[in-house]
């Protein structure tokens, strides 16, 4: 039986391809997995222990049947041990634990939802788009990435060939918005009525410095957020306490782990 209970698996993998700048990865595991947009996985496939730790990857898509499941997994090459995840073929074997983390907080049906993806933060809050499109909620998108060639493919957007549905935006102006996707949310922001304000939740994961600036656009406007940190991890399970972020708690801050904790907050805990 499926389980939303963090567990170790070994997986085979069923395609690793690379489009753009990404990978995207598919893995047949023995049973369904289920899981909350915004949970992660902890993913090593490398002979030997080098490097070490395993690798945290975002949750992308997850289903199969009773007895046989399948997950996936969208990353980036950034060091080296994706480097080493994007060099594995079709058969090669994966340890995988799974799910992860605390995800996001879909509870409200009569919200208006606003999705926010920096770079590869995309693959965090695709799922909680597929989530929504389920329930059919109202969400619009707002990717960011510094040009056309880094944003994520329009096939892979839940929803995406709706109109008004998904507003990109680019640091050099190749594609939709000319600038940062946290000034493009600003605009918008300011151009709501207070109470269109008053039923919308930004959920957004990013570079730091994105989710500040866009949790203070809308914290300051009574705009709840949600935010996903990326922070560096080890263990995946709280041990460690290697990835750990200041959160406010009464006058006093305190420190919460973001893979045990998180790594989705409420964006008016986190001290920036």
């Amino acid at each position: 039986m499926p389980s939303k209970r963090p567990r170790f698996v070994g997986g085979k993998i069923l395609r690793n391809t690379g489009h753009g700048i990404f990978y995207r990865m598919e893995v047949a595991v023995p049973d369904r997995v289920e899981f909350v947009p915004g949970q992660f996985a902890m993913v090593s496939g490398w002979p030997g222990n080098d490097p070490l730790l395993p690798r945290p990857l975002a949750i992308f898509r997850a289903g199969g049947a009773r007895g046989t499941g399948t997950v996936e997994f969208v990353y980036k090459v950034v060091g080296r041990g994706t480097a080493l995840l994007s060099g594995l073929h079709e058969g090669d074997p994966l340890s995988i634990t799974l799910p992860l983390g605390h995800g996001f907080e879909l509870g409200a049906a009569d919200r208006a939802w606003w999705l926010v993806g920096g770079g590869v933060g995309f693959s965090t809050v695709f799922p909680a788009g597929a989530a929504l499109s389920e329930g059919r909620g109202d969400f619009e998108m707002f990717l960011g990435a510094r040009t056309r060639d880094q944003l994520p493919p329009r096939e892979w957007i839940p929803g995406g060939n709706l109109p008004g549905r998904v507003h990109l935006c680019t640091d050099d102006g190749t594609a939709g918005y000319f600038g940062p996707v946290g000034d493009a949310v600003r605009e918008r922001l300011d151009g709501l009525k207070a109470s269109e304000r008053g039923r919308l939740t930004i959920l957004a994961c990013g570079p730091r410095e994105m989710l500040r600036g866009i949790s203070e656009s809308a914290l300051a406007r009574d705009v709840p957020m949600q935010v996903s940190l990326e922070n560096h991890m080890a263990c995946g399970f709280g041990v460690c306490w290697g990835c750990v972020t200041a959160v406010r708690e009464g006058e006093k801050s305190a420190y919460r782990r973001v893979c045990k904790e998180g790594p989705v907050f409420d964006a008016r805990e986190i001290v920036w």
